[in-house]
């Protein structure tokens, strides 16, 4: 066998070693291939990045994007409960989680951007990885509908804290209070959304 069969489970070991140029990510056992993203999809992502980067400089954090494999070793008895996702942006404190040109452990915080594709997974099946991990702060954001959801791990739960939106611009990290931004700067294309 050459590639992954989205008809096949598989243990990490062996997702890991099928794994080559697709971009996939494994759930429990089950790989799940990435459409390609929009441009307004990319913007935001672009945008949060440049806000995350700017505040965390000189900080002993780490600002990743979506080529960084997250593992999430959950493992049953058969071996294929184990979880490996592409987050949009990651935020990792903890450099000993860095190894093998991946993390292997919950990033501090995750963001992930809404596409037709992958809301479903990432309101659901994904934002329950997460907790399960102890991803301490998770951001939905909807570049369609133009809003940011915060969620904050308290006592293992993944609780929505705050939503950002027109009505509500001015974005706080509650793990993280230097990453502060406006919510316009997230939202604000240089293309017509017809192009996406």
């Amino acid at each position: 066998m050459s590639r992954l069969d989205e008809n096949e489970t598989y243990t990490l070991d062996e997702f890991l070693l099928y794994v080559k140029e697709e971009r996939a990510e494994l759930y429990e056992g089950t790989p799940v291939f990435m459409a390609p993203a929009s441009f307004q999809h990319e913007n935001v992502i672009s945008n949060l990045s440049k806000e995350f980067g700017n505040a965390l400089e000189g900080k002993s954090c780490y600002v990743f994007g979506s080529n960084l494999q997250v593992v999430f070793p959950f493992k049953n008895t058969k071996g294929k409960d184990d979880v490996v996702v592409l987050p949009d942006i990651s935020i990792v404190c903890d450099m000993n989680k860095l190894r093998n040109k991946r993390c292997c452990g919950a990033p501090d915080l995750i963001v992930e951007v809404l596409s037709p594709s992958t809301s479903r997974n990432d309101r659901l099946l994904k934002r329950n990885y997460y907790e399960k991990a102890g991803v301490k702060e998770y951001l939905i954001v909807d570049p369609h509908n133009q809003y940011i959801e915060k969620y904050v791990l308290h006592e293992d739960t993944l609780i929505l804290e705050e939503v950002y939106s027109s009505e509500n611009p001015s974005f706080v990290s509650t793990l993280f209070p230097d990453i502060t931004f406006s919510f316009k700067d997230i939202f604000s294309f240089g293309f017509d959304d017809d192009m996406e």
